[in-house]
């Protein structure tokens, strides 16, 4: 969020915030000219300085070569070479020489041309050694005097070599004179001038390395920088050359400074060894005094002239503001219910600002009729607007409070609005709703047929009644609906589509459970005549069985067990004819019972038994888990066994082969029970059927013990009638249990039986 600030601070504000950035940006100018011309003076003063102490170098050095060469060109030199005498020095001849230069000679040498010292021992040694020196072609094939360059012995002591020939009077070469010189001596008058306090002058090799200096040892310096930009600018030697360079640090440590670098040159007929330069620093703390004492008066010179500026910016600022604040009372009260008071005409003396207030007074003016014309304008609209929100709460009162379910769909099959009863009968909010494909609202089955009506409306314009199409809520409830689609113009939105649901899934209820009492009542006539016809001829079978059962000749195995299959199996054909009878009699419920006491092991055992054959043809394996002590159990026995050979066999018809049944019997010590109030029972039996078939789709788990309940795939023929789950579910019920069924994680179904041990406890299953 931007600051506020008056108008007054921020006038005082910019001229004082340019009054300082004009003024630094000065300084900054004005200080860096002044370092430019201060360093050239000074750099140009030290290039000066340097080529003047090269020259007087250089000048020295010719001196001493011109004093070796006069020396080796005495007759008593070339005599003593000729000889191979030692050269006797306290000659009179030697005596001149000897009190001018013979104090800066520190030794003298002659060797002849065989390289051997002359008075000396004669050594193979002595004349290899003399023989591989750089003066020696120089000397010999040249016949030019040779220097060195300024060396430094082991003690820090500086020192310099001269060798000239000793030539006959025929200008042949009989031999060499070599002398060194002490440096300290030579150049003691250069280098102890002085510039300033700490400016003095240094002899530097060609590397940059310090050779003499007169404030610290030569060790104790570093490396001089600018050498290799000497040479690069004037070649290898030029004779009055100089320069002078900023470096980052000078041989003293020192950063910033500036110096004066000139090199050392000799007269042509001398041959060097090597580049000497003379080098002239100062301390850069005395070389920028000047400019720290010429920025305390720039500064001084500044904060006078902010302090100038802030002392006039008041009354210039007050000046602008006080019109300025007259004209923002002014437009403040125009707001104000009361009419604005009228604007003072005193001229400010700006021009600006007066034609601002003149400009601003008939501003006013115009609001003031505009003003007046928009609030009759807002009184007509308010009135507009009342109506229409009355007919708006009045048509949207029909909307929400409509019958139908209605739904506002735009021509992308987009859903933008839908009513209250909508939102009841689908299960779901309005926002929920809108943004939602209208199409997806229904069953995959019926989108297609929603999808070619609401095109023909588009299309035509005509209203289309869509049949009646199925509607999924989020529950999982399907909905039948009668779909009407009509189409709706706005004016400014474009086209939409009003599609009214109408809920017919009761009256289709009614109509199907209709058709199936129905249905029922022709089965119930059917079956009733049907049992009733079977009965007398299966009681002849079964009597019949009997009779052969008790003769001799059968009683050995397997016929023995064959017979006892078959009156098994003619028993259990009775009791199904005479359920049939009982549960078309009493309507399909209300069951009746023939209670007993029985092992419910045994019972279990002898379903199995009676599937074995069909299981191994099936190449499935029945496997029976019941507890190593009998359970028993007070209930319908046979009725109980009916319900485990539905059970088996359905796992038996969806099993693969090379899979397993298994059936399973627990005996529960204590069960909730929830019939007629809360209690107890002592214990209870559970008794499961698990397969490793396909499963049961989740769609088909609620409706599995419904009666004629089938799967909707026909080419699946292992699918039956749906009475045989219907009437396990009977049997639950009339021993007050409960049914139920589930799919095994690791794939398959179990159905689960949950009876009273005891008929007169009954039980539900806890859900």
């Amino acid at each position: 969020m931007t600051r506020r600030i008056s108008l007054q601070s921020l006038i005082t504000l910019s001229v004082l915030s340019i009054g300082l950035l004009s003024g630094t940006i000065g300084l900054a100018y004005a200080y860096w000219q002044a370092k430019l011309s201060l360093r050239a003076s000074i750099g140009l003063t030290f290039q000066e300085l340097a080529r003047q102490s090269a020259d007087k170098v250089g000048l020295i050095l010719a001196k001493e070569v011109e004093w070796v060469a006069r020396l080796s060109a005495l007759p008593d030199v070339r005599s003593a070479v000729r000889q191979g005498s030692r050269l006797a020095l306290d000659a009179p001849v030697f005596h001149k020489w000897r009190e001018e230069q013979h104090r800066y000679f520190r030794s003298l040498a002659v060797i002849d041309r065989q390289g051997r010292s002359v008075g000396g021992v004669p050594s193979e040694a002595t004349r290899t050694y003399y023989q591989r020196q750089p003066w020696w072609p120089v000397v010999f094939e040249q016949r030019r005097p040779w220097a060195s360059d300024l060396r430094l012995d082991q003690s820090g002591r500086g020192f310099w070599e001269v060798a000239a020939p000793i030539l006959d009077e025929d200008g042949a070469v009989l031999g060499a004179l070599k002398v060194v010189i002490g440096q300290d001596e030579l150049f003691a008058s250069i280098l102890r001038s002085r510039i300033g306090e700490t400016g003095h002058v240094m002899l530097v090799g060609e590397q940059g390395e310090v050779l003499a200096c007169s404030v610290l040892p030569p060790a104790w310096h570093r490396k001089a920088t600018g050498i290799q930009a000497l040479r690069d600018r004037f070649g290898r030697v030029r004779e009055g050359s100089a320069a002078w360079l900023e470096v980052d640090s000078d041989t003293h440590g020192n950063r910033g400074g500036i110096v004066g670098i000139a090199p050392v040159s000799l007269p042509a007929e001398i041959v060097p060894d090597g580049m000497w330069y003379v080098l002239v620093r100062q301390d850069p703390r005395e070389t920028y005094a000047p400019l720290v004492v010429l920025m305390g008066k720039l500064a001084a010179f500044w904060v006078g002239a902010v302090a100038l500026v802030a002392l006039f910016r008041w009354r210039l600022a007050r000046r602008i503001v006080k019109p300025i604040n007259t004209l923002v009372e002014h437009v403040r009260s125009i707001g104000q219910e009361s009419p604005p008071p009228p604007l003072s005409t005193e001229p400010s003396g700006i021009v600006e600002i007066d034609t601002l207030a003149a400009s601003f007074a008939d501003l006013t003016e115009r609001l003031a009729r505009a003003s007046e014309e928009r609030r009759r304008y807002v009184e007509e609209l308010e009135k507009a607007n009342r109506e229409m929100a009355t007919s708006e709460a009045h048509y949207r009162m029909l909307w929400n409070h409509s019958v139908d379910a209605k739904l506002l769909v735009d021509a992308e099959g987009i859903v933008r609005g839908a009513n209250r009863r909508a939102e009841m009968k689908l299960n779901r909010r309005a926002d929920e709703l809108v943004g939602v494909q209208a199409e997806r609202l229904f069953v995959e089955a019926d989108r297609a047929a929603f999808l070619k009506a609401f095109r023909k409306v588009l299309e035509t314009g005509a209203e289309t009644t869509a049949t009646v199409l199925r509607v999924r809520t989020p529950g999982g409830a399907v909905l039948v609906m009668e779909t009407d689609l009509v189409l709706v113009e706005q004016a400014g939105a474009g086209v939409s589509i009003m599609l009214q649901l109408s809920d017919v899934t009761e009256k289709k209820r009614l109509e199907e459970q209709l058709l199936r009492s129905e249905r029922l009542a022709s089965l119930s006539q059917f079956a009733s005549m049907f049992a009733h016809d079977i009965r007398n001829p299966l009681a002849g079978i079964k009597k019949t069985l009997e009779l052969l059962g008790q003769r001799e000749e059968l009683q050995a195995e397997p016929q023995r067990r064959w017979f006892q299959d078959l009156r098994f199996t003619t028993d259990l054909l009775l009791g199904m004819i005479n359920d049939m009878l009982d549960v078309y009699q009493e309507s399909y419920s209300g069951l009746p019972l023939i209670t007993s006491r029985f092992s419910v092991n045994a019972a279990l055992g002898e379903v199995v038994q009676l599937f074995r054959s069909e299981a191994e043809a099936r190449a499935v394996t029945i496997r029976l888990r019941v507890p190593r002590e009998e359970v028993w159990m007070t209930a319908d026995r046979r009725r109980l066994q009916r319900v485990a050979m539905n059970l088996i066999h359905n796992a038996l018809k969806y099993s693969p082969p090379e899979s397993r049944v298994t059936v399973t019997l627990e005996a529960q010590p204590e069960v909730d029970l929830h019939v007629e109030g809360p209690g107890r029972v002592e214990s209870a039996v559970l008794i499961r059927v698990e397969d490793e078939g396909p499963g049961i789709g989740p769609e088909d788990l609620p409706h599995l013990f419904e009666m004629f309940f089938r799967k909707k795939d026909g080419r699946d023929l292992r699918i039956g009638r749906g009475l045989g789950l219907h009437f396990c579910w009977l049997v639950a019920e009339a021993h007050h249990g409960r049914i139920w069924a589930a799919n095994r994680p690791e794939g398959g179904a179990v159905f689960s039986i949950l009876l009273p041990a005891n008929q007169e406890a009954p039980c539900l299953l806890p859900s």
